[in-house]
């Protein structure tokens, strides 16, 4: 549940970065807002075009609950060697001074790039790690809630598609 304070009712393009937008119809989604090349810019995160992105400055079509200031959590143990693997869509990578996710932008025909998440992090100087599960969670300590999850789960079902 979510107490009145840590969410609001509005469209994509007024939701900033590290804010998760959750739908109230089954014609919204729920999207992650981050940040490509400095601008704004939301992904998917399930249904037809879930790891696509999109450009969200002034983006008033896509409307929803905005939980702003949400945090991103990796699981070590679903950690890979970015470098020597490939990663897939969805997969949270942890690459130079970003915790980024693998997407596909909504007009690429082919190939990914990655949507960031966080920044301003201790470099990793050119070593990188992928996480294939993660989740979005708010509030610390007995007050933590997991808002969204990504599982090996959801992968599985995407190869099987």
């Amino acid at each position: 549940m979510l107490s009145p304070s840590e969410f609001t009712i509005g469209t994509l393009g007024s939701a900033a970065p590290l804010s998760l937008i959750l739908p109230r119809t089954k014609y919204e989604a729920t999207m992650l807002v981050g940040h490509v090349d400095k601008a704004p810019a939301a992904v998917f995160l399930s249904g037809e075009f879930a790891f696509h992105y999109f450009p969200s400055t002034d983006n008033d079509s896509w409307r929803g609950l905005i939980v702003p200031g949400v945090r991103v959590e990796v699981d070590e143990t679903s950690v890979f060697d970015q470098g020597q693997t490939m990663a897939p869509l969805g997969a949270a990578i942890r690459i130079d001074t970003r915790l980024a996710i693998r997407a596909k932008s909504e007009h690429s025909l082919s190939g990914s790039s990655a949507l960031t998440i966080h920044d301003k992090l201790v470099s990793a100087g050119d070593l990188r790690a992928g996480f294939t599960r993660w989740q979005i969670v708010i509030g610390e300590g007995q007050t933590k809630r997991v808002l969204w999850q990504r599982s090996d789960e959801d992968e599985a079902a995407k190869s099987s598609a």
